[in-house]
């Protein structure tokens, strides 16, 4: 029938066509419980196949009073991002992170509000990054931050305190006071970034690298299911880690 009635159409789309003449009747197909007893023997066994692989992410691992969106040059969810870098890095190799970085490409959807499945933290951390920790002199580190700043592209962090007016830092702070340029800094970020990535150069100014071959993704999710076993709800705001004194000036996404 929809092959008659496709020709039809073609028919009377030519120049000069004589009118085509067709009829066709169609039948009310009520769309009930009766359909669910009706399987596609080879997609039965495709969904069986695959169902014990996909169980798994749908898994609820937190519950978030809000949905939450990155933005620059700070927000709830790139903060949450950063922190956990650090606090995983901290568990993993038993030493004091005094600085976390994580970047904002790697963050690539919202958070829910609701309930947060295994799904969503990979939705959110896509790719196959893990965490990495090592220690960096602090003029090495100042340099980095303010070349950072220059560039009007400063990335998630964790432990600092920084104000900038337009691309020079006016307040530079990490692990609570002002950098030390002769203390030694111990540094957590991502492979992605250590190695490069989004213009970050790292690699030739750390040393003592040590590589968790953890999964931001799977850290994530063990954070959470350890924070909903408290009974805490995923409640995630800025706190001015990072602000602009000019707020016309402030970066955005």
């Amino acid at each position: 029938m929809k092959r008659t009635v496709l020709i039809a159409a073609l028919l009377l789309a030519l120049p000069g066509a004589a009118v085509a003449q067709f009829t066709y009747k169609w039948t009310p197909v009520p769309m009930d419980s009766t359909w669910d007893y009706m399987k596609d023997l080879r997609a039965t066994m495709v969904i069986e196949k695959y169902s014990p692989q996909v169980a798994p992410l749908q898994e609820i691992v937190g519950y978030s009073e809000d949905e939450y969106d990155k933005l620059r040059p700070e927000s709830g969810l790139s903060n949450f991002a950063a922190d956990v870098v650090a606090a995983v890095a901290e568990e993993k190799t038993g030493q004091k992170v005094d600085i976390a970085l994580m970047n904002f490409g790697g963050i690539r959807t919202s958070l829910p509000k609701g309930a947060v499945r295994v799904y969503d933290i990979f939705s959110i951390f896509p790719f196959d990054n893990y965490i990495v920790v090592f220690d960096i002199k602090g003029s090495d580190l100042r340099r980095f931050l303010e070349q950072m700043i220059a560039r009007r592209r400063v990335e998630a962090l964790s432990g600092v305190r920084i104000e900038i007016d337009d691309r020079t830092p006016v307040k530079l702070e990490v692990a609570g006071a002002p950098i030390d340029d002769n203390r030694i800094y111990r540094f957590a970020t991502i492979n992605f970034l250590m190695d490069g990535g989004d213009g970050v150069v790292l690699s030739d100014v750390a040393f003592n690298r040590e590589d968790t071959n953890i999964w931001i993704r799977d850290a994530i999710v063990e954070y959470l299911r350890a924070q909903t076993a408290r009974g805490e709800k995923i409640s995630l705001h800025p706190d001015g880690r990072v602000k602009y004194v000019n707020e016309k000036k402030e970066e955005r996404r």
